[in-house]
Parts: C-alpha cells; sequence; structure tokens
C-alpha cells in the first residue's frame, strides 16, 4: 500500500520522517522538498541503518519559495529494510516541508545466510 508522509520544520532538529517496521520493506518513489520561506535554506534527507548513512539530499540550497523533487517517472528509487530510518533536516530556521511517498510491503521469505 502506498503512503505519504510529511513533515515540517521550522528549525534545525533532525526529525524522523519514519521508521520501516519489523517485517517490512518500504519502497521510495517520490521526494518533494519545499522552502514556504522567504531566503534560501538548505535541505538534508537521508536514510539511515545503525552507523550506515546515505546522503539522498546534503545541505541543498533551496531558494526561498522554490521547492525540488524526485522521482524515476513511476519506478522506484530507493529500497529501505526494516529498522532502516528516513531522516530530515534544515540548514537554518525557517518554514521547510518534506514529502516522502514509500510502498510498504512484507519482506518475503528468503534463504539463510543469503547475502
Amino acid at each position: 500500500m502506498l503512503y505519504t508522509k510529511h513533515v515540517e520544520l521550522t528549525d534545525t532538529t533532525e526529525t524522523t520522517m519514519f521508521t520501516v517496521p519489523t517485517g517490512f520493506h518500504a519502497i521510495i518513489y517520490y521526494i518533494f522538498i519545499a522552502n514556504h520561506g522567504g531566503s534560501t535554506n538548505t535541505a538534508s534527507l537521508h536514510y539511515i541503518n545503525g552507523s550506515d548513512r546515505v546522503d539522498i539530499f546534503d545541505d541543498s540550497n533551496i531558494a526561498g519559495g522554490a521547492k525540488e523533487t524526485l522521482s524515476n517517472g513511476s519506478g522506484p528509487l530507493f529500497v529501505l529494510h526494516e529498522g532502516e530510518a528516513v531522516k530530515a533536516q534544515a540548514g537554518s530556521a525557517g518554514d521547510m516541508e518534506f514529502v516522502v511517498t514509500f510502498d510498504l510491503i512484507p519482506s518475503p521469505n528468503t534463504l539463510v545466510n543469503f547475502a
């Protein structure tokens, strides 16, 4: 089933948007970031698994009133596994909006020691 998770940030606190629940995978299809403030701000969006981190947006400059999107038509962008979390952060206080659309699917059965 498709879900859209949304957060609005007005400060620089790193905020968890969602964590993939046990027994599921999340397939991210679309990312939208908007700067509703009047000044340029930076946006960071990443996912983590323990100490591993993948920066999707890494302090990307977004002008006041502008937006950034990331999509692959109707195809997937990223596949996250149980326990992995998507986090968002603004570089300075303002009015930043982060939106992620993803499909949450049950994890398939896997072979023992299959990597």
